[in-house]
């Protein structure tokens, strides 16, 4: 009988983790049914210290190469998102990257100073009624071995511009399964995964 009711504990635990929702205000439902505009802004990437020393940093230095990872990542999750709401008719527009990135130009907000702003006061300068911003980290250690516990750690947040708060956050992890995983393709991976975990449902708006 005790057998039993630690299985059953074992089993409600795994239950509740699979169904929690990431969700970060108590009214964050009702906040994300209301969005109509959706911008996805450029990712904050950053390449662990021990990664730099192994793959050295070659002709572009390393502050460049994370401004482009970001990029990089931030059309991926566009791509990604726009495809989700095409097929899955869900009741938002998505902003095109290259706009968000245009208007960030034209406000003087540089990839730098962006990633240290409120993302609620970018969505309200984007004219956007939220902002999906990501994070992605490279953890690596020679000493674990090439792969193993090696990988890149991704998170997701929704931005809300009335309630100029988080209402959304999830977060995932890839693990270096091969030398030939680069954390680009990595990070793309789980990106696309997360994308497809925001909370926004089909029907008209």
């Amino acid at each position: 009988m005790k057998k039993i009711g630690v299985l059953f504990l074992v089993m409600w635990g795994f239950y509740a983790c699979k169904t929690a929702k990431p969700y970060t205000l108590p009214d964050s439902e009702a906040l994300i049914s209301a969005h109509k505009r959706v911008a996805v802004l450029p990712f904050d990437v950053k390449f662990s210290e021990e990664y730099k020393k192994v793959m050295r940093e070659g002709k572009t230095p390393w502050e460049e190469q994370e401004r482009r990872a970001g990029i990089d990542l931030q059309r991926s999750a566009f791509e990604d998102l726009a495809r989700r709401v095409n097929k899955k008719r869900l009741g938002i527009t998505v902003q095109d990257y290259l706009t968000t990135n245009r208007t960030l130009e034209q406000s003087g907000i540089p990839y730098s100073q962006l990633i240290g702003m409120e993302k609620a006061r970018i969505a309200s300068l984007l004219g956007v009624d939220a902002v999906v911003f990501g994070s992605s980290a490279v953890e690596f250690s020679m000493s674990r071995g090439f792969t193993g516990s090696n990988g890149i750690v991704t998170r997701l947040d929704l931005f809300d511009a009335g309630a100029e708060q988080k209402v959304w956050s999830i977060s995932d992890r890839e693990y270096i399964r091969s030398r030939f995983d680069s954390p680009q393709d990595l990070a793309r991976r789980t990106v696309s995964d997360l994308i497809g975990a925001l909370p926004y449902k089909s029907g008209p708006k």
